[in-house]
């Protein structure tokens, strides 16, 4: 192909493929499939290979990380990023409509009303249709640009989706990060031994200033668009409009976006949106009122700080007032001592709550948390219990501060072992691999429904095999026997509670049927840092068997090759840190250079005929990615785990056992079941188990797992609370299956699927919450 063709083929993939991402990203409805998307993805990298100067600013290519910056820059923003007056009570909404309608007039306004997400403002800039810069709020006359860290995230396009943009668009909106990614994230950091992030919205702002933009893009971060910075060639006059443009343009816009007429609509639809906010995939914390006419809002003008046309109806949080009885200290199966609140029970959000997460010494002292305090518990990111503040009015007098470490006189409260401070996190950490809470933890995680799936292996029967002297680590249970099982003393010498003959010979079926399961649930099994269910599936793909991951050649070609990419960058003689060299320094910095890009070069085509990895275009060489979540991180976790003493124990009680953890051929592609080749949506609350749970047995059964409804969608599979996706699901006619259903239908042997509702049968046995969808549950 000539220069001139590759100039039109490239225009024509770059904004081919950026359609296509404004479709599976921004609207949920992918036209292509994933095999499809690669290969157009696939053509582009190779033209920009050869033609690297027609790469556009735009290009899908440019959204992996770059290099790590020193600071970020600070910005103006050309309209000042106000902020919005808070409200709590119906009187204040009703008060703040008499302002409006004392300028606008006396008749009732039409009013936008929006949920307010839980995230991190931004501003995002456009010129000529192209991303060129992206501010967050700062204090609301200039920000931090974190463009590069902008340009990771999917769902944000890089080239609005239009034949004529605007000169300048400038979107402002939220990024924040769902509940799924949340706690996805979160059970990461737990695989790798880092502490939690406390909520979606901590963990989003941490995200959002990593200096490092390639770290960004592991983070599951997405946006949603409702508000207008400066604006050139385009006319906007409501909010309405404003929306809609967003949303042709390829910009997330909330679903749940209503504009009603006068304050009492308003509060009813607030009232709903409070309702439907815990069946929401992402956080919410209240309501955007906002006058729905533009030139009505020039009229109200603003105040210093926000404007007088909106404010933001806050939903209280679902806190309880109880005493902190003691500090109880956990230990991690990674050997991380946690503090948590023993408390006096109180009933909250639906349950009743005995004990809260205290993270760590930092945050006690931070809180100045002391045990007989009267606390403010509330549940972060409404699921984990968490102490919010103390009620200092109410402390006793002899309260002392609580300090970890001498807390436990310095010593693991299990095995008694030194504590020590993890340099790089504020945890305090149990070196001792045999201490026995480390090994029950360790037991829970390899008996886990995503891990062994071992029935009747609960955290108790756990705690009794180690205490007892029967299991010192996982792989001593299949040295179990019925006799030993059956006699197993849950309780105490004094009230003794046996583990019984038939709990004890379903335990031993369990561990029968856990020797064939594939080596994906092996590998996550192993607890391995860095390893979690999606990388061990990764990783097992990649293998036949557990003796070619203990040594293996793409792990440790990926490891070389992010390597001396990173020295690569290191040794670059342009770069500023190496821009004060002498010539002769230069000289040599180039030539080492040149032979680490001859090496990058041949591990990368090797890891790419694998797909491991996918080059991309720049420069005079190639910079290669990884195409999953099998990061260097993760594979170095992996090599090391196994040329360790721990993995190499493991290797050798495997083959005496007679166990070769492997990668069946039909694993890859299941048949003959109601869910193969089925795409599904999981949503609402499941009780039988949980999403990630039935997210495996999906994937097992051969299904493909999505997170949004679209029409290329076949099932959508509801449990309790279940909002705006089942609402999607009823308006695209497609079938819907409850927990019961779902469960009911992985034991039988149907190859088919519920029939889709029909018009009038919107209120079937199918739907966990009968009767016909409301205006909000309809996105209307």
């Amino acid at each position: 192909m000539d220069r001139r063709d590759a100039t039109t083929r490239i225009r024509q993939l770059t904004d081919l493929i950026n359609r296509h991402n404004v479709l599976y990203y921004a609207e949920a409805t992918p036209e292509i499939s994933d095999q499809e998307y690669d290969r157009l993805y696939a053509e582009l990298v190779g033209l920009e290979k050869a033609f690297p100067d027609l790469a556009a600013p735009d290009s899908p290519t440019q959204r992996v990380g770059g290099e790590p910056l020193s600071q970020f820059r600070t910005l103006p923003h050309a309209i000042p990023m106000m902020s919005l007056d808070n409200t709590y009570n119906e009187e204040e909404l009703r008060k703040f409509d008499e302002r409006v309608r004392k300028t606008l007039g006396p008749n009732p306004v039409t009013y936008s009303v929006e949920p307010k997400i839980d995230g991190v403002s931004i501003s995002i800039r456009y010129e000529d249709g192209i991303l060129t810069s992206a501010l967050t709020r700062g204090n609301g006359r200039e920000g931090d640009e974190v463009t590069a860290n902008i340009r990771t995230i999917r769902s944000i396009p890089l080239k609005l989706h239009a034949d004529t943009p605007p000169a300048v668009w400038e979107a402002r909106g939220e990024i924040f990060m769902s509940k799924s990614g949340f706690a996805a994230l979160n059970q990461q950091r737990d695989d790798r031994g880092e502490p939690a992030f406390a909520n979606p919205r901590n963990a989003t702002a941490g995200s959002l200033k990593l200096l490092d933009s390639r770290e960004v893009a592991r983070r599951p971060l997405d946006v949603m668009f409702y508000g207008q910075g400066q604006i050139a060639g385009a006319e906007v006059s409501s909010q309405q409009q404003l929306l809609d443009m967003h949303r042709q343009f390829g910009l997330k816009t909330p679903e749940l976006f209503r504009v009603v007429t006068g304050i009492d609509q308003v509060l009813t639809v607030v009232a709903e949106l409070n309702e439907a906010r815990h069946g929401l995939p992402y956080e919410i914390d209240g309501a955007v009122v906002k006058v729905n006419d533009l030139a009505s809002r020039q009229l109200l003008g603003s105040t210093a700080k926000a404007p007088s046309w909106a404010i933001a109806y806050k939903y209280p949080a679902e806190q309880a007032e109880t005493l902190l009885r003691d500090i109880t200290v956990q230990v991690g199966r990674t050997g991380t001592l946690t503090p948590v609140a023993e408390l006096e029970p109180v009933f909250l959000a639906g349950s009743t709550i005995s004990r809260a997460t205290l993270h760590n010494q930092d945050e006690i002292a931070r809180k100045d948390i002391r045990i007989g305090d009267t606390v403010i518990i509330e549940k972060a990111g409404e699921v984990i219990p968490a102490v919010v503040s103390v009620v200092a009015a109410k402390r006793p007098a002899h309260a002392q501060p609580f300090n970890l470490v001498d807390y436990v006189h310095g010593a693991c409260p299990s095995c008694g072992a030194p504590v020590t401070k993890d340099p790089q996190f504020v945890a305090w950490r149990c070196d001792n691999l045999q201490c026995p809470a480390q090994t029950v933890r360790r037991l829970e995680h390899f008996s886990a429904r995503n891990a062994m799936d071992i029935e009747r292996l609960g955290g108790i029967v756990a705690e009794k095999l180690v205490e007892r002297g029967l299991v010192s680590e996982p792989l001593d249970l299949f040295d179990l026997t019925l006799d030993q099982l059956a006699s197993l003393n849950l309780g105490t010498d004094e009230e003794p509670r046996v583990f019984g003959p038939k709990n004890g010979a379903k335990l031993l079926e369990a561990l029968e049927r856990a020797r064939q399961l594939p080596l994906a649930r092996w590998l996550h099994a192993f607890g391995i840092p860095n390893v979690g269910v999606a990388t061990a599936r990764e990783v097992a793909a990649l293998h036949r068997n557990l003796d070619q991951v203990a040594d293996s050649p793409i792990l440790q070609d990926l490891v070389l090759l992010l390597t001396k990419q990173a020295e690569s960058k290191e040794a670059n003689p342009n770069s500023l840190r190496n821009r004060a060299r002498s010539v002769a320094e230069k000289q040599t910095l180039q030539e080492r250079v040149a032979a680490l890009t001859s090496e990058i070069e041949t591990l990368g085509q090797r890891l790419e005929e694998k797909g491991v990895v996918k080059g991309k275009a720049g420069g005079k060489s190639r910079e290669f990615v990884t195409v999953s979540t099998v990061a260097l991180e993760s594979a170095r976790s992996i090599l090391d785990f196994f040329a360790g003493p721990a993995g190499q124990t493991i290797l050798a009680r495997l083959r005496e056992l007679g166990i070769l953890p492997s990668t069946p051929v039909q694993e890859a592609q299941p048949t003959g079941g109601a869910f193969t080749g089925k795409t599904c949506v999981l949503t609402g609350t499941l009780h039988q188990m949980t999403r990630d749970e039935a997210k495996e047995r999906l994937l097992t059964q051969g299904a493909s797992v999505t997170g949004s409804v679209s029409k290329n969608t076949d099932l959508v599979i509801v449990g309790e609370n279940a909002g705006s996706k089942l609402a999607k699901a009823r308006q695209l006619g497609i079938a819907v299956m409850t927990e019961a259903e779902f469960l009911q239908a992985l034991e039988s042997e149907s190859d088919t699927l519920p029939d889709p509702p029909t018009e009038t049968d919107s209120s079937s046995t199918s739907d966990p919450n009968p009767g016909p969808p409301t205006q909000l549950e309809l996105g209307l």
